[in-house]
């Protein structure tokens, strides 16, 4: 999310530069060199858009060459949240890899491009395609949207994680990235 909201300071510092760091720790120490990952951002192109776009494309991770492309991503004032959009996105994103997905979504606000989230989600996994969605919610006070996120994460067959401070950003992107093993 680099919609306009993520302009927004916290603890002295834009909500952009908290989530920049926070995956960039998650890249760095959370996931595994090679492991094929792809990042898609809204927001950060033109204000006032419902505009998204893959950035990184479905890749083994060089972990310097992402945080180059990381970097320079900046959120755009009055930028749009098109969580439904992006969500539709998925299948294609991440049509080249086999197994179970993993999507983390990280947001600090609401859809506002008028998209149904919760039918894209359903629209994944009624096609088949067998896809993990944990939502990291930011700054998020509203608990009705809360409850909202939690409710797209549990039909995404995964969780939510409330990340209302800037120093507990980084655990749930840690925390959302873990995979999920059952012992036999």
């Amino acid at each position: 999310d680099a919609s306009g909201s993520m302009l927004k300071r916290m603890d002295g510092q834009r909500r952009i530069d908290i989530a920049k760091a926070a995956i960039r720790r998650a890249v760095e120490e959370t996931l595994p060199a090679g492991m094929p990952l792809a990042l898609r951002i809204y927001g950060h192109k033109e204000a006032g858009s419902c505009r998204t776009d893959l950035e990184i494309p479905l890749s083994p991770l060089e972990k310097a060459d992402f945080l180059d492309r990381l970097a320079p991503i900046e959120a755009i004032n009055l930028a749009r949240t098109p969580i439904a959009a992006s969500l539709a996105a998925v299948s294609a994103d991440l049509g080249g890899s086999e197994g179970r997905r993993l999507v983390v979504l990280l947001t600090d606000g609401e859809e506002t491009c008028d998209g149904d989230p919760a039918a894209e989600i359903e629209k994944l996994r009624d096609s088949g395609f067998d896809v993990r969605i944990n939502i990291v919610g930011f700054a998020i006070d509203n608990v009705e949207l809360k409850n909202e996120f939690a409710e797209w994460a549990r039909l995404g067959g995964g969780e939510y994680l409330d990340a209302g401070a800037s120093e507990s950003l980084g655990d749930a992107m840690e925390r959302a990235l873990q995979v999920p093993f059952t012992i036999v």
